[in-house]
């Protein structure tokens, strides 16, 4: 590949981020983006990302284990993370850290999640408009 097909071509992570969003799994995607968002600050297991997200949302959001470690497995099998044992011999946590694939995909899915943010604040006003809002009663 020369150097103009390379610069116009589509990163791989745009068509698999893209992919989600088509599939509407917008919790999915909120929960890999808070990922790769923590793992661009540090190196990190499974329950500490949890928490992290917890906490990066006002304590509003928490993704239970069986929302999180698919979207861990998911994240590895697509190459945005990569894991190990931080004790191999004793296999008690997991350590994941961002990729360079990973890095380079932050800001687009924070763009997609920002886009489905606006779709999602003009259905919910749509739907107060629909059924009155009770605050203003």
């Amino acid at each position: 590949m020369d150097t103009k097909e390379r610069e116009n071509a589509v990163p791989e992570y745009k068509a698999e981020i893209d992919e989600l969003a088509r599939r509407r799994q917008w919790k999915r995607l909120l929960t890999a983006t808070f990922v790769l968002d923590i793992l661009t600050e540090e190196s990190n297991y499974g329950n500490r990302i949890e928490r992290e997200i917890y906490e990066r949302t006002n304590n509003v959001y928490r993704p239970n284990p069986n929302e999180l470690y698919p979207v861990l497995r998911y994240m590895e099998s697509r190459h945005f993370v990569e894991s190990q044992w931080d004790s191999p011999d004793k296999r008690s946590k997991r350590i994941y850290s961002i990729t360079d694939k990973g890095r380079a995909a932050v800001p687009y899915m924070k763009e997609q999640v920002l886009d489905w943010l606006v779709t999602l604040r003009i259905f919910t006003n749509t739907i107060q408009e629909q059924f009155g809002n009770p605050d203003k009663e």
